[in-house]
């Protein structure tokens, strides 16, 4: 009995055993039938998902394996391309994805022998083509980001608003779209469809928001620069002064008055205008007796932009092309001092 019982026991066990593989076959073959049935592992159909939209300006980050030599920053330039050392020509970028940038990249290499199997990644570190650009006279001019279509005024402000230097216009130019269209404001001059003027003193005071004008991404702003007088010398307030009316300009009594006024050491007699030229041969030092005019029996002289009124102090023995020298060294190291000062229209 007991050895029928050991029999049977042992019987049983090799049994179990033996089933054992049938029963993982069994397991392994549902898990992948399993799999073909909810998880199919055939490609993903293409145009679903293809990266980000490069456009021309953007700054990339291009990795390709751990090549020193091709890894690093690039910027798409003007024409949409981007040039990668090691490769013959230049290659497209703007209007492709950074997976289709990345995919052209890696055929080029291999087509031209440079790698086997280039393994290429492309980020975009900074979109350029939602900037927009703001020159000429504000605080801060460069490129600023906005994320949608944004008034004028509002660019400017981002650029720290207008320099005291600033004129009374601005003109716009303005991204053509895909039609072909353009943003304009009403009043404002167009000229080729694609660039606004606009007049400044008109912008700030519109109510109506039908003639605000609107910039969007990859417009360029540029602001005009009002014509600049320079006072220095024996005044009590040396520097740089903007004429923000050009129709009544500034005379030497009002640059004077813009300086605050001559010292008591002032030479009154013997100031000079200096106007500026590309050459020192060509520059011209025209005498004017302050003294006279400020009794007025002599000419109250129209100033041209960026010329210096120069009064030297009492006892400075110099001619005129010495004094010429002299005021426009002066001029150069008081730029700024007093340009937030402007003559009134």
């Amino acid at each position: 009995m007991q050895k029928t019982t050991n029999l049977l026991l042992i019987l049983s066990a090799f049994l179990s055993i033996s089933s054992t593989p049938l029963l993982g076959q069994v397991t392994m073959q549902n898990r992948a039938e399993t799999q073909n049935t909810f998880g199919s592992t055939s490609p993903t159909p293409p145009g679903i998902y293809g990266g980000y939209m490069i456009g021309i300006g953007d700054i990339l980050n291009i990795h390709v394996n751990d090549e020193d030599s091709i890894s690093g920053t690039y910027q798409v330039d003007q024409t949409g391309n981007v040039r990668v050392p090691l490769l013959a020509d230049p290659i497209p970028a703007a209007k492709s994805t950074t997976f289709e940038f990345a995919n052209r990249l890696s055929t080029s290499l291999k087509q031209q022998d440079i790698l086997r199997e280039p393994a290429v990644t492309v980020l975009i570190v900074r979109g350029m083509t939602q900037n927009v650009s703001v020159l000429g006279a504000v605080m801060r001019p460069g490129s600023y980001p906005i994320e949608k279509p944004t008034t004028l005024v509002d660019v400017i402000s981002l650029a720290g608003g207008l320099a005291p230097n600033a004129g009374k216009s601005a003109t716009v130019t303005h991204h053509m779209d895909a039609n072909g269209a353009s943003n304009a404001i009403a009043g404002a001059k167009a000229s080729n469809g694609a660039t606004t003027s606009v007049d400044l003193t008109r912008l700030t005071s519109v109510k109506d928001s039908a003639d605000i004008l609107q910039v969007q991404a990859g417009d360029v702003i540029n602001v005009s620069t009002a014509p600049i007088v320079f006072v220095v010398g024996s005044v009590m307030r040396p520097g740089a002064f903007s004429v923000q009316d050009q129709k009544s300009q500034m005379t030497v009594m009002q640059a004077v008055a813009m300086a605050e006024g001559t010292t008591s050491t002032a030479a009154l007699s013997r100031a000079i205008i200096i106007r500026q030229s590309s050459s020192d041969s060509q520059r011209q030092e025209i005498p004017i007796d302050l003294k006279k005019v400020m009794r007025g029996k002599g000419n109250d002289d129209i100033l041209q932009a960026n010329d210096i009124l120069f009064v030297p102090q009492s006892g400075l023995k110099a001619g005129l092309h010495t004094m010429g020298q002299i005021g426009a060294q002066a001029a150069g190291q008081t730029v700024g001092y007093g340009l937030g000062l402007r003559i009134a229209p």
